[in-house]
């Protein structure tokens, strides 16, 4: 296991492991996969899986606190790049980075706990074609998901369905909400400006998670498809256990965006407390040695 989280943690490569624990590179990298299996295998059900009918109504109710009523996530998809991609795969798994690339598509709420994670698409898809091959997805077309229906009220709309924070790149429907692209007024630009802000937290959840395990940040070098998508699943997993140990002590994005303006209040009232001091002084000091010259 050591051996295991060295390379995951640190980024250590098999053959750096032998300057530690004295593993050959074989052994440190079928200690490697037989983690990562492990993991899967025994937390899966637990910390990967779909939200039930209660978990769905907090996550909704975490989103209306800032300003979404009846969103239940962000989506996004991001890349792993696949060094030992075999030769006759490159074409299918090379896309604009022109390297052979693993995707995958994960959503997550505003404590950037990943409540779904589909790994493992060819690197020549975009975000679209993931999106039309997605198992979540094709689950929502189909009626089986979500579990519960919401019923939430926006301008005076009734809502009888969870939505997505996206960006532009996906297509007009009712489950993404999207930023305008041309903005013609004030409210549509404070709309933006809100969604985005929200958006965040899935880019911040694939911040910290390539963070936390910096194997994440180097190109694959294994060659089965089957073990990068078992470290990829256990890393999420293993991510999702930390914020559910530390939920109770994390603010969210509400809260952290509170304090930070709060902080940026008291730094500006301390400014201008110090600016006008020091621009009083000067005048109060050269009127005194004046007046004292003076006698």
């Amino acid at each position: 296991m050591c051996a295991a989280l060295l390379q995951l943690v640190e980024g250590a490569s098999s053959r750096a492991v032998w300057n530690c624990l004295k593993i050959g590179t074989s052994t440190a990298r079928e200690a490697l996969k037989q983690f990562s299996r492990a993991v899967v295998k025994h937390f899966e059900a637990e910390y990967l899986r779909d939200p039930t009918a209660e978990e769905l109504e907090r996550i909704a109710s975490e989103f209306e606190r800032l300003g979404f009523s009846g969103c239940i996530g962000s989506l996004e998809c991001a890349g792993w790049a696949w060094d030992s991609c075999p030769v006759g795969w490159q074409g299918n798994y090379t896309g604009a980075s022109k390297k052979p690339t693993l995707r995958m598509e994960a959503v997550c709420d505003d404590y950037l706990y990943c409540w779904h994670l589909g790994f493992g698409i060819p690197g020549s898809k975009n975000d679209l074609n993931i999106l039309y091959s997605s198992k979540l997805f094709q689950r929502i077309r189909s009626g089986a998901w979500p579990p519960v229906r919401p019923n939430s009220i926006i301008s005076g709309m009734v809502f009888t369905w969870f939505y997505y924070l996206t960006d532009g790149i996906y297509p007009d429907s009712r489950v993404f909400v999207k930023t305008y692209k041309n903005p013609r007024n004030k409210k549509e630009k404070t709309f933006g400006k809100q969604q985005e802000a929200v958006r965040k937290g899935i880019e911040r959840f694939f911040g910290v998670l390539l963070r936390r395990y910096r194997m994440l940040r180097q190109p694959c070098c294994l060659w089965y498809k089957e073990d990068v998508t078992d470290i990829m699943e256990a890393c999420v997993i293993m991510y999702n256990m930390t914020v559910t140990e530390r939920k109770a002590g994390y603010t969210g994005t509400r809260k952290a965006r509170v304090a930070v303006t709060r902080r940026r209040l008291k730094m500006r009232a301390h400014l201008r407390t110090t600016s006008s001091y020091h621009r009083r002084s000067p005048s109060r000091w050269s009127n005194g040695f004046i007046r004292w010259r003076a006698r």
